[in-house]
């Protein structure tokens, strides 16, 4: 199972918190080290703090000729300051960001720093276990679906509209409107690949996807609810954009994952969320497998049948 956005966006502030703290930490040593080895900068240094203090007050007094000339002496001693900090070879702290200066914060709204980060860490994530960099639209090869098939079909002019319908998938997707879609047919005919395009798309566009086989996703969720007594990864599923769950019918099936898996179908249903399952199974062997109630959820899903020949056996041969 993926991260979860909001996963992704601590990873992404605590980060930046770490290296911002670095720093900071970095930049008060060298001046401590500065204000202990020069005595005029230490005592320059205590002036403009007691001035700043005293400019404060006279301020609200409104002795304007006593506080132009206190800003005055203000303004000779930061000059005078700045040239020993030069000197010194101290500068201001770098920001990795200008804009918000490593805050991750503009006006109380998340900085586009921050929301980089995010993706970046969701992506990272996902590739760690599987090839999302290999498994885009732009690398998915048509070319392995065959013109005609011996029973008379055209594999590739039906899988050219299967892949044409992925893209428009994404380039409308709505998480409020968007429908679902299910995937089935044979092991090795690009319905990873293509609901891998999907994600990648998706989650470079900002929206919250939750990506992972069944078997992963759902022996997580028993493990959180059985061993730590907790629903997050539960409830992530049932909330976030978009739900795919790849390789169903992989996991052990118990009473439990049965009651979970019509949960979370039945939530997103009613919730009018998107989900993208990808199986192997049939309709039939889904109702047999998990129940008729999960079937007839599943029968609303917008549904594509893979076809052709293994493209894994294909690339392997291709090898030799």
């Amino acid at each position: 199972m993926t991260v979860t956005r909001e996963q992704s966006y601590e990873k992404a502030f605590q980060k930046q918190r770490e290296v911002l703290e670095y720093k900071k930490a970095v930049w008060d040593a060298a001046m401590q080290n500065l204000t202990q080895q020069n005595s005029e900068f230490a005592e320059i240094s205590q002036k403009i703090a007691q001035l700043g203090a005293s400019i404060a007050v006279v301020a609200l007094s409104g002795d304007t000729s006593s506080l132009s000339l206190m800003q005055s002496q203000m303004t000779e001693l930061a000059d005078r300051r700045s040239k020993i900090l030069k000197s010194a070879g101290i500068t201001d702290i770098k920001y990795d960001c200008n804009a918000c200066h490593d805050t991750g914060y503009i006006n109380g709204k998340i900085c586009d720093c921050i929301h980089g980060a995010a993706k970046s860490l969701l992506l990272e994530d996902l590739s760690k276990s599987l090839p999302i960099e290999n498994c885009q639209f732009e690398n998915f090869d048509l070319n392995y679906y065959p013109q005609k098939a011996e029973d008379g079909t055209a594999p590739r002019k039906y899988m050219t509209s299967v892949f044409k319908m992925c893209r428009e998938y994404v380039i409308n997707f709505n998480p409020k409107t968007s429908g679902s879609l299910l995937f089935m047919g044979n092991t090795g005919l690009g319905k990873t690949h293509l609901t891998l395009s999907i994600v990648y798309e998706l989650l470079n566009r900002g929206f919250n996807v939750i990506y992972g086989s069944a078997y992963n996703l759902f022996s997580e969720m028993e493990s959180e609810h059985f061993d730590r007594h907790t629903n997050n990864a539960y409830n992530a599923a049932v909330e976030c954009d978009l739900l795919v769950i790849d390789d169903l019918g992989s996991e052990f099936v118990s009473p439990y994952i049965q009651s979970l898996f019509y949960n979370i179908v039945n939530s997103r249903d009613l919730g009018g969320k998107p989900t993208i399952i990808n199986t192997n199974l049939t309709m039939g062997d889904i109702a047999a497998r998990y129940t008729p109630r999960i079937a007839s959820r599943l029968f609303k899903y917008n549904s594509e049948k893979f076809v052709g020949e293994d493209i894994r056996l294909q690339k392997a041969l291709e090898k030799k």
